[in-house]
């Protein structure tokens, strides 16, 4: 989980041409007066349709908000803008923004009710913070700008992460404070903490890498180990341009920039009876107890059959392709080539008892690939499109509509790209059947939301 909006700048009207200059001509016979209404209809332009304007589903959110939450809770770039809600309330709030952003858009078909998260609070299992040296103290902030917070406090447990990650995170601000690591914290851009309920990894992620940064971190790993509860792993990330990065949203294409301090090359979670692995810098859904009911309801809306194939794009580390492959009769699992994809390769084999068939292909999904590349289906076939947050490519949906298949279940990780995603369908003769949201992100103003859509008829 996740995952850095564009800011969609109104065009200015145009001024007002300047009329050209005409030579003096002879009067004429002054035109009736329906000559006149039907001149002046025809210098009139025709009214342009107007979209809606831009909304997005924090904005959809706020006004629900604002008769219970102080002032700071209304800022959606705070880390749990809803965490201070009962989650009745939370749930009956975001079920009332959906609806209002789906009507202010004018999309088709109907928002099914939320689907609740088991765990609402302390689910994450991601999180980061961005690093701050301010002085001789390290704070570890919330958000992607580093200021420093009002309070004056240089940590800040967040109720929507595990004990854990606030005890790791509790401990290396204090450490990092000391003299000794005041090189570690002068470079560091994020620190993250990633892995799965049974454990965690710790990420550093830092502006310049040399030999005595990574002995000071190398000491830092060695203090980690020696806790009650010690990380399985530690990582250090190179990214000398201070990006905002974030797993969930940037997703390093190989692992050049990337330094294993201890512990195992990949973290392991196991989900719906399957075992995964995957790479550290690799895409991984963030609240693990929402997997399983995720994973569900994608079956349950395919009714998968033996005689389909499944085209899965952007598989990942092989999540539902794995899941599904029992059902159907075969599945391509498609991710662009890196540290994902091979995981993809390595889950099918640890979990081939199960049964299917998957073959795993290393592509960048584009629009040219689908048409060029990918060969045509052999029969029936169904599709997942998973795409990061920022959606697929252009030309994308066009390619995969132009393979014709019977059911096609988008998943969309953040609310505010739907809107575009579906008219693209649309145009390709595409139409909702269900749209079922998810509360992959408690707390947070977003949504995971499954789409199935199917050929309009006629």
């Amino acid at each position: 989980m996740a995952r850095n909006r564009p800011t969609h700048k109104e065009k200015s009207a145009p001024g007002r041409p300047e009329k050209p200059h005409r030579k003096p001509r002879v009067a004429a016979k002054a035109p009736g007066r329906g000559q006149t209404e039907a001149a002046e209809a025809k210098k009139k332009p025709a009214p342009a349709r107007q979209q809606p304007a831009a909304l997005s589903f924090a904005d959809a959110l706020k006004p629900l908000l604002a008769g219970g939450a102080a002032a700071g809770d209304l800022e959606i770039l705070h880390s749990s803008p809803l965490a201070h809600l009962e989650y009745d309330s939370e749930l009956a709030i975001k079920n009332q923004g959906l609806a209002l952003f789906w009507k202010h858009h004018r999309l088709a078909g109907q928002p099914e009710k939320i689907i609740p998260s088991p765990r609402a609070r302390g689910y994450r299992t991601t999180s980061k913070r961005r690093g701050l040296l301010h002085g001789s103290t390290l704070y570890l902030l919330f958000g992607d700008k580093a200021a420093l917070p009002k309070k004056g406090k240089p940590f800040e447990s967040s109720p929507l992460e595990p004990a854990e990650h606030g005890e790791l995170f509790a401990f290396l601000q204090k450490k990092l404070s000391e003299a000794t690591y005041r090189l570690v914290a002068g470079h560091l851009n994020y620190l993250i903490i990633r892995g799965s309920y049974a454990e965690r990894a710790v990420i550093f992620n830092v502006d310049m890498l040399n030999g005595p940064l990574v002995r000071k971190l190398k000491m830092l790993g060695e203090h980690l180990q020696r806790l009650p509860q010690p990380p399985v792993a530690a990582f250090v990330y190179l990214d000398p341009s201070k990006s905002d990065y974030y797993l969930e949203s940037s997703r390093p294409a190989e692992t050049l920039h990337f330094k294993k301090l201890f512990g195992p090359d990949k973290l392991a979670v196991t989900l719906a009876g399957l075992r995964y692995l995957f790479h550290p810098t690799s895409f991984s859904q963030i609240n693990e107890a929402m997997v399983e009911p995720m994973l569900t309801k994608a079956r349950e809306l395919l009714r998968p059959a033996a005689s389909e194939d499944l085209l899965d794009l952007y598989c990942g580390y092989g999540l539902f392709s794995l899941f599904l492959a029992p059902d159907y009769r075969q599945v391509l699992a498609v991710d662009g080539e890196g540290p994902s994809i091979r995981a993809a390769q390595e889950n099918s084999k640890i979990n081939r008892e199960r049964g299917g068939r998957v073959k795993c292909l290393a592509r960048r999904i584009t629009a040219s690939f689908l048409d060029r590349e990918l060969p045509p289906p052999s029969g029936p076939e169904a599709v997942i499109l998973d795409p990061p947050r920022q959606g697929p490519l252009p030309g994308v949906v066009k390619e995969v509509a132009a393979r014709g298949p019977g059911k096609v279940l988008h998943i969309f990780c953040g609310v505010d790209q739907i809107p575009k995603s579906l008219r693209d369908w649309q145009h390709q003769g595409y139409r909702p059947e269900r749209i079922v949201p998810l509360d992959m992100f408690p707390g947070s103003a977003n949504l995971e939301i499954l789409i199935l859509l199917a050929r309009a008829e006629g």
